[in-house]
């Protein structure tokens, strides 16, 4: 293969070396398609659902708070929405561009299209991080907060903070699904929420936060979800996968190959927003 167009990597090729470290997804993923599928996405469907339970459990918990609390929880949002719909996106690309190469006997590619990942969620994080915390104000002016502005700005820089964690996070699940891991990123994705859901009530009401209390707890679920997820990603390393220096070839072709399914995929969940 052409190293050019960063499929491969010199000294990582697939042989028989690597065979020690095909993992039970990867063995998945090159067995039985129907298997595959049906294996895959049940795990996949919960942890989109999962997901999506963040903002209800805090708006259930703000409930408590008022009205405006509750409108501004709602007015944030969307908002976040947009940022975690861009990553789940990014990371369809991501997670397209490792499997392929793993069907492809190409682990040294595998290895490189996760390094791009990576790379992604720095200039992801940081970009989206900086426009949020700016425009923040202006975008719940121009959405109709009204009397809720106070409590939304409140609410929404704490969790726009968070950008960063929302990336990597559904960068990390992209990642393991590629391989065919995708019963891990729903074990971390239900811990998160149900942290999120024990943690709401103690610090809005018992800590006396209010509605700050609900965006960090948030936070720190997501903290410690991207905890676990680096501790499987770099630490332990039981993936199939590597992170490595030596493993990483800029490729403008490999990004390219990331983004051409990522963008569609990204575009397709900011609509929804």
């Amino acid at each position: 293969m052409n190293e050019k167009n960063g499929s491969q990597i010199p000294g990582q090729v697939f042989d028989e070396r690597d065979q020690e470290k095909i993992t039970q997804g990867v063995s998945l993923l090159m067995g039985d398609p129907k298997e595959a599928i049906v294996k895959l996405s049940g795990p996949m469907i919960v942890a989109m659902i999962i997901s999506a339970t963040y903002n209800v459990v805090n708006a259930a918990w703000v409930l408590g708070l008022g009205s405006n609390a509750l409108a501004a929880v709602g007015f944030v949002t969307p908002i976040f929405m947009v940022v975690m719909g861009l990553s789940i996106g990014l990371g369809a690309g991501a997670s397209s561009a490792i499997s392929r190469r793993i069907g492809a006997r190409d682990k040294g590619g595998a290895d490189n299209a996760t390094m791009h990942a990576m790379l992604l969620v720095i200039i992801v994080s940081v970009v989206s991080t900086l426009v949020l915390l700016r425009f923040s104000e202006p975008l719940l002016v121009l959405m109709g907060a009204g009397d809720a502005l106070g409590l939304a700005l409140e609410y929404g820089r704490i969790v726009f903070l968070g950008s960063v964690l929302v990336v990597f996070i559904n960068m990390a699940f992209a990642i393991l699904r590629g391989e065919g891991d995708a019963r891990r990123t729903m074990y971390a994705m239900a811990g998160g929420s149900m942290i999120n859901a024990v943690l709401d009530p103690i610090l809005i009401y018992w800590a006396s936060m209010g509605i700050v209390g609900a965006a960090w707890g948030m936070i720190i679920s997501m903290l410690l979800v991207s905890a676990i997820l680096s501790y499987w990603l770099f630490v332990k390393k039981d993936t199939y996968v590597s992170f490595s220096r030596e493993g990483f070839a800029p490729s403008m072709d490999m990004m390219k190959d990331i983004l051409a399914v990522g963008i569609p995929a990204s575009l397709e969940f900011l609509l929804y927003s």
